[in-house]
């Protein structure tokens, strides 16, 4: 009876190990990123300089300056192909590249991913964009990166910043900006934007200034002369920018005299008005993705420097005899502990989009 026992335990001690192994495959197989996000096939488009046409597998396909899309299975194996020109006939073979997805295992699941996508080939890619011209040098067909794509002189566009409506770091406002091509691939905008709604978490029972605020926007930029994104058809730039945020508010802080902070017998509500000024200039890099033939998303991103000044008017709180009391402190910051200051630089990062219309 008792040597019974012990196998049956050591049985259910097996079954709940194996049980747990399941678990964790179950685990890792459910959080393979590449095996679960990436299809079976890619998509590659492929381009050239003039009417050619391309042969893949078993198939003749007229190709042009415009974009053709080919589906390749994903494979270990290289991507071929061959180009025919009316004098020229060239063949292509590209290896193919592990997808940005199996490295995302390293991020969300440690790298155990990783074991299911290594046997997946589902984890490999090609190149997505091709663009091919005739080097009459060589006499050849060769891979080009240079840019396609023009934005011509005169054109207009009209944009707005919706980020901008919903920033409650900051303050919410409505905005519409222009952009005009003065130059070929080169532009120059201009936006406006203003407070539409009250901010949040800024109370106070006496007012000493209009609540208001607006943006002010300039900036050039310079289109379709650098290539990161390896797309020839896609609209990049390096942009200068300079934005200045002018506003009034009212608002108030309670405090204590800091020989009496323990005590709430003591405290003081001391409301005050304050005006913010922010200027920021920004070098930045951008991408136009397109919506059909009009519509586009602008995304972009830049570093700069952003200079802040701020003046409060009937604040009566010293620093050097007050002390603030935490409970009535606010996320947004106590602008340098509450003292007039001016041009403090500081360090300025932009990441954001616009969306807009080519008129």
């Amino acid at each position: 009876m008792y040597k019974f026992k012990i196998i049956k335990f050591k049985t259910v001690i097996k079954k709940y190990n194996l049980f747990k192994v399941l678990i964790v495959l179950l685990f890792v197989s459910l959080t393979s990123c590449a095996t679960i996000f990436n299809s079976k096939k890619t998509t590659v488009n492929i381009s050239t300089d003039k009417a050619s046409r391309l042969i893949y597998k078993a198939d003749t396909i007229a190709i042009n300056i415009e974009k053709t899309k080919i589906y390749p299975t994903r494979s270990k194996l290289p991507l071929d192909f061959t180009i025919i020109t009316d004098s020229l006939t060239q063949n292509f073979s590209f290896k193919r590249k592990t997808s940005i997805l199996f490295w995302l295992n390293l991020n969300y699941t440690y790298g155990l991913g990783m074991l299911v996508d290594f046997t997946n080939p589902k984890r490999f890619t090609y190149n997505k964009n091709l663009h091919f011209i005739t080097d009459s040098i060589t006499n050849s067909i060769v891979l080009s990166s240079k840019k396609v794509t023009l934005l011509p002189k005169n054109n207009w566009f009209l944009y707005t910043s919706p980020l901008q409506a919903i920033d409650a770091f900051s303050t919410p406002m409505l905005t519409l900006g222009t952009e005009y091509f003065f130059k070929d691939n080169i532009s120059i905008s201009a936006e406006y934007g203003r407070k539409y709604t009250a901010l949040p978490r800024r109370n106070f029972n006496v007012s000493f200034l209009k609540n208001k605020a607006a943006l002010y926007r300039v900036e050039t930029k310079w289109y379709n002369g650098i290539n990161l994104t390896n797309n020839v058809h896609l609209n990049e730039y390096l942009g200068l920018e300079y934005r200045l945020l002018k506003s009034q508010f009212n608002q108030n802080i309670r405090y204590f005299e800091s020989n009496n902070r323990n005590s709430n017998n003591f405290f003081t509500i001391d409301d005050f008005a304050t005006k913010k000024s922010v200027s920021i200039i920004n070098l930045k890099y951008g991408v136009l993705v397109p919506l059909g033939k009009q519509l586009y998303f602008d995304f972009y991103s830049g570093f700069g420097v952003r200079i802040k000044s701020f003046k409060h008017f009937n604040l009566q709180y010293n620093r050097s005899i007050h002390t603030i009391d935490d409970e009535n402190s606010w996320i947004f910051g106590d602008y340098n502990r509450f003292q007039d200051y001016n041009r403090k630089a500081f360090f300025n990062y932009s990441l954001g989009f616009k969306f807009g219309i080519k008129l």
